[in-house]
């Protein structure tokens, strides 16, 4: 069996690279970025077996990458804190979890205790693998048509209808386009829409409601277009 691929961030390049080389005499090959940027280029083209997110240049800069991440991968992810850096308070361990890392480390932690740490992370993603279902991330939040779940940023389910959920796919489906109360009701309700019918408005009203006061803006009413979705606000995972 080849060796698994790592991909490491951080902008203390001898210190990546001496977790390249631990982690190489172990059985891994390990790449090491100063930044996410060349990382992020190929995540989807050549997915490591794992992500390990270190310090970046600016103190909220690896929560965000992680945050980008888990909108287009499920790909493992570990991050490294200086738990005695003042910074280390703004990667707080439960916005750092609530934002997709399935483990948070200090970086003083000894290597071989990391190795254990990536192995076992690993095994874990090994053993979940056959129940991995299709999701489709949003700013943080995440559909799964499979089991017709929305899920927030925090992994709590903002429970939809039948009707809600087919209206909310068929929104994030055309992000950025307005959709006529015509395809509303022709996909939703299985039937033409009528001038004089405010099901597709009430419907539209009732999942504003489900998402919360938060996420109002999220679907825009366009004047003689219908609706458009524009992206889920950024709020609650926010680095303090």
């Amino acid at each position: 069996m080849g060796q698994l691929g790592l991909e490491i961030i951080d902008t203390d390049t001898n210190f990546g690279r001496k977790m390249a080389s631990f982690f190489h005499d172990h059985g891994f090959s390990a790449e090491v970025h100063d930044d996410a940027r060349s990382m992020m280029d190929r995540l989807s083209s050549r997915p490591p077996r794992m992500v390990i997110l270190g310090e970046e240049r600016e103190p909220a800069a690896s929560l965000q990458t992680l945050r980008r991440i888990r909108d287009i991968s499920l790909v493992p992810c570990i991050m490294v804190v200086n738990r005695s850096d003042d910074r280390a308070d703004e990667l707080s361990q439960i916005m750092v979890l609530e934002a997709g890392a399935d483990d948070l480390v200090d970086r003083d932690l000894p290597l071989r205790a990391l190795l254990a740490r990536v192995r076992a992370v690993l095994r874990r993603a090994e053993w979940g693998a056959v129940q991995v279902e299709p999701t489709v991330a949003v700013d943080g939040w995440r559909l799964i048509p499979a089991r017709r779940q929305l899920l927030r940023p925090n992994g709590s389910e903002c429970a939809l209808t039948t009707a809600e959920f087919d209206l909310m796919t068929m929104l994030v489906d055309t992000r950025g386009r307005a959709i006529s109360r015509d395809a509303i009701a022709e996909t939703v309700f299985r039937r033409p829409f009528r001038a004089e019918d405010r099901t597709v408005d009430n419907l539209v009203l009732r999942l504003r409601r489900k998402l919360g006061s938060a996420q109002q803006d999220c679907i825009k009413t366009v004047r003689g277009a219908g609706y458009l979705f524009a992206g889920f606000a950024d709020c609650g995972l926010r680095v303090a």
